[in-house]
């Protein structure tokens, strides 16, 4: 998870590491370029407890820390909403126009999308699908459509994937899974047919692994025991939209940079496979 995100959850932080991370993140830029004395100085905090801050957030000192949201933060800066994700056309648009706001929207949710991914949450999610005997991948809606595609390029990397919820048997889907086995949750809103209550209480039950790619930074707490979570920018309502184009670009982001991460732990072999294919492939 990005350090900034990990930083706005403060999830088990205690009084005096909150204060320091609300702190952070209204000066990030100049904490950017500040040493541990400084920072101790401006946030009124010891070195000791920022060094134990970086600790928690998974980095190996201050150091780090200052690269990490340095290098968020001037990825963050290329991010704006120049259109709108929930109405990116209106009525009486001309096609031009139409097809300029499409095109920008795309932009707008892949830059989004790269300012918040974590290189380490992209690995982790490759390496479980790879090492797990069954892929479950659930999903609802325009979002289901887009787990179809993911399943069927992991196919020609030798990984099957099916979709839990293609069919509506979601629950029956997470029975036969268990410790050797991952899900991939894939809910843009977090409001998956209250798939927390159901399916979830299943997964935790037998000890599947779970993955969940969401823009609903609640759903860690209400969904205890996730494996790997990969937060996507927030800035598609779930209500009133005419199209779902900013999410699911997002949600194909993610899954596209998964993809390639596992095709590239065997690329050679992954080439072979692609050649075989290629070659007994009839168009």
């Amino acid at each position: 998870m990005a350090i900034l995100d990990q930083l706005r959850q403060k999830r088990s932080f205690t009084a005096n590491e909150v204060a320091l991370a609300d702190y952070v993140l209204g000066h990030v830029d100049e904490v950017a370029r500040m040493n541990i004395g400084e920072l101790s100085q401006a946030s009124f905090t010891s070195n000791a407890a920022i060094v134990r801050l970086c600790r928690k957030l998974g980095l190996d000192g201050y150091r780090d820390f200052r690269v990490a949201i340095a290098s968020e933060a001037e990825r963050a800066r290329g991010v704006s909403m120049e259109v709108n994700p929930d109405y990116p056309f209106v009525e009486g648009q001309s096609t031009r126009d139409i097809i300029s706001s499409v095109a920008h929207l795309s932009e707008q949710a892949i830059k989004a999308s790269y300012a918040l991914i974590n290189s380490s949450d992209v690995r982790k999610a490759a390496r479980l699908i790879l090492g797990a005997r069954h892929v479950a991948l659930y999903a609802v809606g325009d979002s289901c459509a887009t787990a179809e595609a993911f399943a069927l390029l992991m196919l020609k990397i030798g990984v099957v994937c099916f979709v839990g919820e293609q069919h509506g048997d979601s629950t029956a889907v997470s029975h036969i899974l268990g410790p050797q086995d991952v899900a991939v949750i894939i809910t843009y809103s977090g409001g998956l047919l209250g798939f927390e209550d159901s399916a979830m209480g299943v997964l935790r039950s037998q000890g599947c692994k779970t993955i969940v790619i969401t823009a609903d930074r609640s759903v860690p707490d209400r969904m205890a025991g996730i494996d790997c979570t990969i937060f996507l920018p927030e800035g598609e309502s779930r209500g009133e939209r005419v199209v779902t184009y900013f999410s699911q670009t997002c949600i194909r982001f993610v899954l596209n940079c998964i993809y390639a991460e596992a095709f590239a732990s065997n690329y050679r072999g992954n080439i072979e496979r692609r050649d075989r294919i290629n070659e007994t492939e009839v168009y």
